[in-house]
């Protein structure tokens, strides 16, 4: 499975779904969650990908651009290869401005311990398809 493709969004989904800890911790959180992973040649990553999750329903996934996204992140791939792979936290890429998020980041820490668990489940997706990344 290739990250950031609509399987890998798929399968985000199906687990985020069926996590009672982020369900528990995602009440009240209803967004629309959209990617935008930047080309990065060099690492065999030619064409910009964007795929996008409702959350914390995880009923509607796609592939492509989405005008009514509550929350867009976006970045060079390696980027968010380095948050997939452990190698950088999520709120260090934020915070250095490796991933840029818009949307309201006040409403977003209010979900914290859901935000962190989406990190966590995203982590285990990343497993699955063992550093599948190009």
């Amino acid at each position: 499975m290739k990250a950031f493709s609509r399987e890998w969004i798929d399968t985000l989904a199906e687990k985020l779904k069926n996590d009672e800890e982020y369900q528990k911790a995602a009440v009240g959180f209803d967004a629309v969650f959209q990617f935008i992973v930047e080309p990065e040649p060099d690492r065999g990553i030619a064409e910009r990908r964007e795929v996008g999750i409702v959350l914390p329903t995880c009923d509607e996934t796609w592939e492509g651009l989405r005008d009514d996204a509550n929350y867009v992140m976006s970045g060079r791939y390696g980027v968010y290869v380095d948050v997939l792979t452990g190698a950088m936290g999520a709120t260090k890429a934020i915070t250095m401005r490796k991933l840029k998020v818009k949307g309201n980041l006040a409403n977003l820490l209010k979900y914290k311990r859901a935000i962190d668990r989406y990190v966590e489940v995203l982590g285990e997706v990343e497993s699955e398809f063992e550093g599948d990344y190009a």
